[in-house]
């Protein structure tokens, strides 16, 4: 993941107080610790469920972000001066919607094989107490690559090759509805994909294809196509129907590929051959769950009309070949039960 262009700046402000900008003149060198710090923050980035994918707002004329980019691509040498501009128009913005903020925003740009790559990084610092070489107690600070961070992501080249592409992916800051906004206003995050609706339409579509294979080779299938998903989405990529096919042993590509087709909603040229899919979705496909007061029950699908059997009128669960680690616990239970 070579990166080539990286900057730091921050930013805090309290609610009615004046905002303090500190701004970095120059780029930072472009050594491993930038690598490794860009790492564990897009690692982090693309695991948050609360990320959002779209493109530039239709009903909007071209706003800061997209003027900026197309500045920097005419002149690489601007990378600095787009940061700064981008900074002071967050500040005055939070300085005029009164909201707060105390973090550092990182610009990056990722050179990748064929994709050029924009990233802003919005993260705060943990502080912590440590002993000095003269062993006193000093305050010791390090990045917060958790829950905290939020940010946006471009994709350069699908902007540029496929404008009507989900090449915007926005995370919201948690709790911040001011700097929210700000980075919709900023970035002209419009289009938003319903990712939960394009899953839900998609896993539907697996099951009725997968009554077509034979019964003892379903669940494999199912578990392949749902690994190949939560691949995809962990790196905040498409899931590509035609690959995906080819990943698949033992079926009719060609039929696959017809029957899976479309699942987002198509927005005129859209390439309807991939969708994006959500966690969530996923993750109630793989497993069901619930609890309450006195009860808490997991269990995989696959092991629905297997091990576990739902009948859906009496509302009853049938649960066959219990763990042996909760056989044991009811046995002991009434055992001691019997003895008193």
């Amino acid at each position: 993941m070579p990166i080539t262009h990286v900057i730091a700046h921050h930013l805090s402000k309290e609610i009615d107080e004046d905002a303090n900008l500190v701004l970095r003149q120059s780029e930072l060198k472009n050594n491993s610790q930038p690598a490794t710090l860009f790492g564990a923050l897009q690692n982090s980035f693309n695991t948050r469920i609360s990320r959002k994918h779209g493109s530039f707002d239709d009903e909007t004329k071209p706003v800061l972000l997209a003027n900026e980019i197309d500045k920097f691509l005419q002149d690489e040498s601007k990378f600095g001066a787009f940061t700064i501009k981008f900074m002071e128009s967050v500040k005055d913005l939070l300085t005029k919607n009164n909201g707060e903020i105390n973090a550092h925003f990182i610009f990056f740009i990722e050179a990748k094989e064929k994709q050029t790559v924009f990233y802003l990084f919005i993260v705060s610092q943990n502080e912590y107490l440590t002993f000095n070489d003269t062993l006193e107690i000093m305050p010791s600070y390090s990045i917060d690559t958790g829950s905290t961070l939020s940010g946006l992501k471009l994709s350069i080249d699908d902007w540029k090759q496929r404008p009507k592409y989900h090449y915007l992916t926005l995370v919201p800051p948690k709790g911040n509805d001011v700097l929210s906004d700000v980075l919709h206003e900023l970035s002209g995050f419009g289009n938003k994909i319903d990712k939960a609706k394009s899953t839900k339409e998609f896993l539907e579509n697996v099951d009725t294809f997968s009554k077509q294979i034979p019964e003892e080779k379903q669940q494999e299938f199912r578990e392949k196509v749902i690994t190949y998903c939560e691949e995809q989405e962990a790196k905040d990529e498409t899931v590509h129907i035609p690959t995906l096919s080819k990943s698949l042993e033992g079926i009719d590509c060609e039929k696959f590929i017809r029957e899976m087709l479309p699942h987002n909603p198509k927005r005129d040229d859209e390439d309807e051959q991939e969708i994006l899919v959500d966690k969530r979705s996923l993750r109630r496909y793989v497993k069901f769950s619930g609890r309450d007061k006195d009860l808490s029950l997991t269990f995989s699908s696959n092991q629905l009309n297997s091990s576990i059997f739902y009948n859906e009128t009496a509302e009853t669960l049938l649960i066959q070949n219990i763990p042996k680690s909760l056989k044991k616990q009811l046995q002991m239970h009434l055992k001691k039960m019997n003895q008193s």
